[in-house]
């Protein structure tokens, strides 16, 4: 399949920024930051004797962001919930709930927009092929998905329909390594044609011996590979990251086959330098940086006008939803501003597609904007012209 960048999307964990900026306290920390912050190479293993219908989850029902935020996709990396016949359903919990009315299951229709990786539904569960990665995306209309989400998490459903079970299939070692939140951002265009792209393979050090040898030290010739803790195999074994697993049992004779190039995929970490030259101003810059009561009125649906110079503000809701559940303006903005401030400038990782029409696993990679190369010009009225380069991480 075609390497070309074309529309690139950017996926962003909108829970681990704020539990990195002190503004998700969390209980669960152990669990929580396992599955946070992107690092999914050495998975969480569910303990068997953990006694509830949650298989993994993010968060409790007590402690609460400071705000509310929208999200329109989930991603769950490095699992192997394929190796079991049971049934799961991806939910959130948020502030307001009233008995399972708060309880969204976010792989329903309702919610449920669209397949990236992996993911397809099943009436309200995941019918999932293939251990490793699923991405899927989420609707969010009338902005029924933008709450104060207390957590998120994945529910075990026996065959006879009851959610409440705890009579997990003990064969199965469930894994996952980390649960991506959040709201992914399509770039406006495609950048312009003088992009670079280029192969890293910085693990590798070479030196000169005195008698004129050269020896190379290989640390990593590509970003880590993943563990995965495959029912059916004896051993856990590493693979390429984004590749699918398959999750069925195999006669000896073809166990060596059933995974196309047995590891042996891409090296070498990718990186790209990208201009997008002609870029608005609102596709650039938050409308309101600020997450202060002014300049918003201050009305029982949290306010549309600037009270100092009496214009109208953007925002991103509907009016029916209460103020308690209005989106952060800056963490539902759709603008590059919203990418470059939950990843904390490249500090945070975030899932980068390079063509958002391109769903093959090799199209995803775990990325970082390298320190200070964000270029950012006026060259006209309300017109940016905007360069970065962005780096697949170790």
């Amino acid at each position: 399949m075609g390497k070309q960048v074309k529309t690139p999307r950017f996926y962003v964990d909108i829970p681990t920024f704020l539990h990195a900026t002190g503004d998700l306290h969390w209980a669960d920390s152990q669990v929580a930051q396992s599955l946070l912050y992107m690092n999914p190479s050495n998975p969480y293993l569910r303990p068997e004797e953990f006694d509830s219908s949650w298989l993994f989850k993010i968060g409790n029902f007590s402690n609460e962001p400071k705000t509310s935020f929208p999200i329109n996709f989930v991603a769950l990396l490095n699992h192997n919930l394929a190796s079991d016949d049971a049934k799961f359903k991806v939910k959130g919990i948020h502030k307001n709930f009233t008995g399972n009315d708060g309880w969204p299951t976010l792989t329903t229709t309702t919610n449920y927009k669209a397949n990236i990786l992996n993911a397809n539904p099943s009436g309200e569960e995941l019918s999932l092929t293939y251990n490793g990665t699923s991405v899927f995306e989420l609707k969010n209309e009338n902005n029924e998905l933008n709450r104060s989400w207390n957590f998120f998490g994945i529910e075990y459903s026996n065959d006879d329909g009851d959610d409440e079970t705890t009579d997990f299939d003990t064969s199965v070692p469930h894994q996952l390594g980390s649960m991506v939140v959040g709201r992914y951002w399509d770039a406006p265009n495609s950048p312009d044609l003088s992009l670079t792209m280029s192969r890293r393979f910085d693990g590798i050090k070479k030196q000169k011996t005195i008698g004129g040898k050269t020896l190379a030290n290989i640390y990593y010739d590509g970003p880590t590979e993943w563990t995965m803790n495959n029912p059916y195999e004896e051993n856990p074994y590493k693979y390429p990251p984004f590749e699918l697993d398959w999750a069925i049992e195999f006669d000896e004779q073809v166990r060596g086959s059933h995974r196309a190039k047995s590891g042996l995929g891409r090296k070498g970490l990718r990186s790209w330098n990208l201009t997008f030259s002609y870029i608005s101003e609102d596709n650039m810059w938050t409308a309101y940086e600020s997450s202060s009561i002014s300049p918003f009125s201050s009305d029982e649906i949290g306010g549309d006008i600037n009270v100092h110079t009496e214009t109208e503000v953007p925002t991103d809701g509907d009016e029916s939803v209460a103020s308690q559940d209005r989106p952060n303006p800056m963490l539902s903005d759709d603008s590059f501003n919203f990418v470059w401030n939950c990843t904390l400038g490249g500090t945070l990782p975030f899932i980068f597609q390079p063509d958002n029409t391109n769903n093959n696993p090799d199209q995803f990679s775990i990325c970082t904007f390298r320190d200070n190369t964000l270029s950012v010009k006026q060259v006209a009225f309300n017109t940016y012209s905007l360069s970065i380069t962005i780096d697949e991480v170790a």
